[in-house]
């Protein structure tokens, strides 16, 4: 069974930000890039086997700025893309008060053949 959590998190430690994972991270600095596997789920063959998997992977992003934040999410999702995950949502999380981190919360998926 392919276990995404390595993988994912070596691919986004590599763009050099702050990298965790989990929804309840904490960082001490900005910009950081948290993540969670939100999903993980098999399929499996005529023998009982795992012949593929879908895998769905939430990405936070969180800066000082709108720009910084949209800035990553272009180099996130290149980077997810060499891995072979397709972004599927992008959002802008409204700050909750005016001195709050800029915030964009993404997911992608992605099949991995076994």
């Amino acid at each position: 069974m392919y276990n995404p959590k390595t993988e994912v998190y070596e691919a986004l430690k590599s763009l050099g930000y702050a990298t965790s994972q989990g929804y309840q991270a904490i960082f001490n600095e900005v910009p950081a890039i948290t993540f969670s596997v939100d999903s993980n789920s098999v399929d499996l063959d005529l023998g009982n086997e795992i012949a593929s998997q879908s895998v769905f992977v939430r990405v936070d992003i969180y800066a000082n700025d709108s720009v910084t934040t949209s800035r990553i999410l272009g180099e996130v999702e290149a980077k997810m893309r060499s891995i072979f995950y397709r972004l599927s949502s992008a959002t802008d999380v409204p700050r909750a008060t005016e001195d709050a981190l800029y915030h964009i919360s993404c997911n992608f998926s992605a099949t991995k053949c076994t």
